[in-house]
Formats: structure tokens, sequence, C-alpha cells
């Protein structure tokens, strides 16, 4: 099991500016602490997630001021792009961070985001896996069909070359059993979540996830499942809860689409849209206080091994601790001590192959 930072919603600071020094300063915080990595979203058009439209660009800054911490985009939209272009990019953020790129990839989900490549929206999850062999096929070197400026059928190669050989990719997946048994089959690992609180549902696409891991050849256990859940942690539980109850359910408030999703997911006919603020309070509360029920790492440091402890025994490799989520960066910056403890306790346990 290991530890990795998440950024999602970029509210950490009041400006962008001051975003980005915090999550460099995070960053490094990662780095010396040893943990496994750091993952870094694809945001457009909305306040939500404004600093973050592109990883690739920020997670080059954090390549120049860490040494051993992986760099991770969760996600990068591939939909969005163009194969050769991302190519190119990931391929120089590759030299920078001399080898340390690992690359998150999501399909999309909001029409507005399709701004770039309308045409894409519909086809975009089917799309996902041909773009993302594009630019693994790029990565090792193999020519590119493309179309010149003077209407010549050309063909290309990505350029400057990447310092790994492979390109080590994750699928964002979230309910989709059928996308956790695309990337099994396909060798790659998972960046998951668990917002609906539904742990069983968790376990079975994990177990789908490594059945089609072993029936692709492959060893089960070389699989990859990332859990993204909420952390803030401190000496006191009740103290804890206190201060991250209200930027917690405010933060939930302000991704509706997404609350929209929790509801579906556990079969409740919610529409958000016509719920008063009474009873939107009373729901995303209640959200809350099932997050806090071995749904998150919000707690004491003892609260969160208990948690990890129990995703580890559904076959989870790695918990992503997400950080923004309604908390300022001062209140971030006072749980690293014991962000800082849990790693190192996470660390010290011994891996034992019989829990998957």
């Amino acid at each position: 099991m290991r530890l990795s930072l998440m950024f999602f919603s970029g509210a950490l600071e009041p400006s962008a500016a001051d975003q980005y020094r915090t999550v460099l300063e995070l960053a490094e915080f990662a780095d010396r602490e040893g943990f496994a990595g750091i993952w870094l979203p694809e945001r457009h058009f909305s306040t939500f997630g404004a600093p973050f439209p592109n990883p690739v660009l920020l997670l080059a800054a954090v390549a120049s001021r860490t040494e051993r911490l992986t760099l991770r985009t969760g996600s990068l939209v591939a939909t969005l792009h163009d194969p050769l272009r991302m190519a190119e990019d990931l391929a120089v953020l590759d030299n920078l961070c001399r080898g340390r790129l690992e690359v998150g990839f999501a399909s999309g989900w909001s029409p507005d985001d399709f701004a770039f490549f309308p045409e894409r929206y519909a086809r975009r999850h089917a799309l996902l896996f041909e773009l993302i062999d594009q630019v693994r096929a790029l990565w090792l070197g193999g020519p590119h069909d493309a179309r010149s400026g003077d209407g010549e059928d050309i063909r290309v190669r990505a350029l400057p070359r990447p310092v790994q050989q492979d390109l080590p990719v994750w699928i964002a997946a979230t309910q989709s059993v059928e996308t956790f048994r695309s990337a099994g089959r396909r060798g790659e690992g998972v960046l998951t979540h668990v917002l609906d609180g539904n742990l069983q549902k968790l376990t079975e696409n994990i177990a789908a996830y490594r059945q089609e891991f072993a029936a692709a050849g492959r060893d089960p256990a070389d699989g990859r499942v990332a859990l993204m859940l909420h952390t803030f942690l401190g000496p006191d539980r009740d103290e804890v809860i206190d201060v991250v109850r209200d930027p917690y359910c405010d933060y939930l408030k302000t991704i509706a689409p997404l609350a929209r999703g929790l509801a579906t997911a556990r079969n409740r006919s919610v529409d958000l849209d016509r719920l008063n603020a009474r009873y939107l309070d009373e729901f995303v509360r209640a959200h809350f206080q099932r997050a806090l029920d071995g749904r998150s790492l919000i707690g004491t440091v003892e609260d969160a091994q208990t948690t990890i402890k129990t995703v580890r025994e559904l076959g989870v490799d790695e918990v992503a601790c997400l950080l923004d989520f309604g908390l300022r960066g001062e209140q971030v910056r006072r749980q690293l001590p014991y962000l800082a403890e849990l790693n190192e306790s996470v660390a010290r346990e011994p891996i034992r192959g019989s829990q998957r």
C-alpha cells in the first residue's frame, strides 16, 4: 500500500498564482516524505477546478521542485486533445522529470468541455482507448498518419524521445465495471473513487479488474488500483470533523452533476435542482456522515489507518489523498505532520499477497 496526494477543485487559495505556489509546496512535502506520487486534474470553463486546465504544464513545474515523486495526470482528458500533441507534451515532461511520469487518462463527461472537439462527445468512451493506443504507439517511436498544410498525406514521429521505454497508464474509472474490465485486459492501472459510498460495488469492480488482468496472462497482483479518498487529519476526531464539515458540504454543493451521480448510483430518484436549500443541506450532510464511516481519511491517524486496512483488503494498492475539497491552504498545511505520520506507518506495513 502506498499513499499519494491528489488535487481536484483548485480552491485552496484565493488566486491561481497562490494556488500554484501551494501545490508546489505540497509536492515538495510529498517528495521529502516519500509519498508515491502526486495527481493533478484537467478542468475547463468552470470556477470549479479553474487553476487546472493543463496538468502537464503544472506538472512540469512540479518536476523542477522534486526528485523522487511520481508525477501523474489525474486525469488527462484524452478526448479533448490531438494524440500527436499529447505524445510530444508528455515526452517533454518525461524528460523534465527524468522518467517519473505516469499518465492517468479519462474520457470526459461535461458536454461543455468538448468545445475543443464537439464531434467527439458522443463517442468519448470508445474513443478514449483508441487515443491512448495512438499516444502509446507514438511514445514507442512509431509513425503517425497525418496531412500536411499542402494537403499531402504524410507520416510523422513525435519528438523528443521520452526517457521511459513504455508509458505507464492509469484509467479513470467510476461506476462502470466495463471500464475496470477494459483496464484489466489492457494491463493498465485504475484510478477510482467511492463517492457513492458503495464499498461492495468497489469490491466487485476491483475483482473484475483483476480477473481480466489475469485472463490476459498477467499476474493479477501486478495490477494497480488507486482509490481517491478525501483526507484531513488531526489529533482529535471531533475537532477535525468540526473543521471539515461545512467546507466539505459546501464543496459537494458546487459539483451538482457529481452529486446527481451519487444519487443515481444509490438508486435514489433525487433531482437536486428541485431540492430547496434545507433538503439539499440535509442531503450533503448525510453524504458527509457516510464519508466518515470508513470512506474517507477524515479524523485521526488511527482512524485513517483503520480505513486504509479496510480498503487494502478490498484490493486497493494506493490511496490518493484528496486535499482540496473546500479547505483553505493554511488548514491543509496544519495536517501535514499527521499525514507524514500516516504515510510512515503505511510504509512500515508488510505486503501480504493473500489480500488479493
